[in-house]
């Protein structure tokens, strides 16, 4: 009975805090937006840039490496650069998910709300 009542009276300061929540997390939000990570695939050979927003922001080429894959016009050399560039697209968007999941935590402690571990992540995944 008496967590029922405490979890109201919780709920009720949330409630109460909601502005400076919603300012608070528009704030993250539009930082989130600026800040970018990166990610490489087959030793430096595709880079990819993704954004906090989950945008992949450019992709780039090592032309040297790929040039001789994509030159040959094998199919499975064509394949390889393929999964190359999808691996390095995959792996930006993780560090971004990496990335967001941390200062999305970091703002639930500083507000004081409540998070279960993983929490963040999992909405994220």
């Amino acid at each position: 009975m008496f967590d029922k009542i405490r979890n109201a009276a919780g709920l009720a300061g949330l409630v109460k805090d909601l502005p400076r929540i919603r300012a608070r997390m528009e704030e993250v939000k539009r930082d989130l937006e600026r800040r970018t990570v990166d990610a490489e695939a087959g030793g430096g050979a595709v880079r990819a840039v993704a954004n906090g927003k989950l945008r992949i922001l450019s992709v780039e080429f090592n032309r040297a490496m790929l040039s001789g894959l994509v030159g040959t016009g094998r199919e499975e050399d064509l394949q390889l650069a393929e999964d190359l560039i999808a691996a390095a697209v995959n792996a930006a968007l993780e560090r971004a998910q990496e990335m967001v999941a941390a200062e999305l935590h970091a703002a639930a402690e500083e507000l004081n709300i409540p998070m279960p571990p993983g929490g963040i992540a999992e909405l994220l995944a």
